[in-house]
């Protein structure tokens, strides 16, 4: 079995097996915690740019199958696994998946570790070597990793946007105009319950939606910095101009991209929030619900006229939610609609939905 090396910016090296193709890649290291839900993590557009680490040691081994995946490609850059099973009784094996998508996979390595030294160090740039030319020492390459631009640096969103109007009809009379920073098959699924669906590139101008007849616009989750120049001219543009004529509605980046149009301010987390088992406080009722995220930013609200918190994160404190004072504007960090991960906030749909009602009424 060929071997590779994990090589991090701070330096840190690590020998293992390699499964898949022997080239080199790029990325930012993260660690996700969730036990299941693989197939959606590896397709979540959310990871662009990104190598995965999965804490939980052993994936693989209830298959791969299609029908769960979160957008028409596989997202990740790469994938380090402590114990994979590549092979599987039912669906597609981690194996073929792998060779498919040509994805490739380090293994046998100790993800414990390598998390711990993640959450003490931060997330930070890395790359594996497939094939290391022999002048190249590791501390070599892991000053080419300091050097090399960090891929939030790029407009990821635009990889992984729509690049025309698509639009999902239902038996639903109402409209809503899904704003698609890199969204998730599942949030379609969720809103297409209520309303017909019409998703649109993620620099749609503000005229362009209005022309869309919505009764509602939602911003969807996505990769990168919400803060990005591109994101700043178009995205947060269109809603700072849209603001108070439609009820609006953020998940994860676009609840990012949403506060930012409100004035507020974002920050990059040291080490994000991945996994399907995060603890988040509902402020007016008290109560807490576990829920799925994925991100690496976070949003920072201590100067709110306009805006009040409704969601922490039981861990950290980091905003998790906000509704506006006098506006149907709502958003929430995490993902109501989870797949993979717990239902306890898909109930956050139908409360947007009674904001749409309520508003024509």
């Amino acid at each position: 079995m060929p071997r590779a090396i994990l090589i991090l910016e701070d330096g840190t090296a690590i020998e293992a097996p390699l499964f898949g193709p022997r080239k080199n890649i790029f990325g930012e290291i993260v660690f996700n915690t969730s036990m299941t839900g693989y197939t959606e993590a590896f397709t979540d557009p959310s990871y662009a740019g990104q190598i995965l680490l999965m804490t939980y040691p052993l994936i693989g081994n209830y298959g791969v199958y299609t029908h769960d995946f979160e957008s028409a490609h596989v997202q990740i850059r790469a994938l380090i696994l402590k114990e994979p099973c590549f092979k599987a009784y039912r669906g597609m094996s981690l194996q073929k998946f792998l060779t498919r998508y040509d994805i490739p996979c380090l293994y046998n390595v100790d993800t414990r570790k390598l998390t711990l030294h993640i959450r003490k160090y931060g997330t930070m740039k890395a790359t594996i070597i497939g094939q290391k030319a022999k002048h190249d020492s590791s501390r070599a390459i892991a000053a080419r990793v300091r050097a090399t631009p960090h891929p939030d640096s790029r407009n990821l969103v635009k990889k992984v946007s729509c690049r025309t109007i698509i639009r999902h009809r239902t038996r639903h009379k109402k409209k809503i105009v899904l704003i698609d920073c890199g969204v998730k098959h599942s949030i379609i699924r969720s809103l297409k319950k209520y309303a017909t669906v019409i998703q649109v590139p993620y620099n749609t101008s503000a005229a362009a939606i209005k022309k869309l007849r919505p009764d509602a616009i939602v911003i969807s989750n996505g990769p990168g910095n919400p803060a990005h120049p591109d994101i700043l001219s178009t995205t947060v543009k269109t809603l700072r101009t849209l603001l108070g004529e439609y009820p609006m509605f953020g998940i994860c980046l676009g609840h990012q991209i949403l506060g930012l149009a409100l004035g507020h301010k974002t920050y990059k987390l040291k080490f994000g929030h991945r996994g399907s088992n995060h603890a988040a406080k509902h402020i007016p009722s008290g109560r807490v619900y576990i829920t799925s995220q994925n991100h690496g930013y976070a949003l920072d609200m201590q100067n709110s006229n306009n805006t009040v918190t409704e969601w922490l994160n039981v861990n950290d404190r980091t905003v998790e939610g906000f509704r506006h004072t006098s506006l149907p504007i709502r958003s929430v960090q995490f993902h109501p609609e989870a797949a993979p991960g717990p239902n306890d906030t898909s109930f956050l749909f139908k409360d947007f939905m009674r904001s749409i009602h309520a508003k024509t009424h």
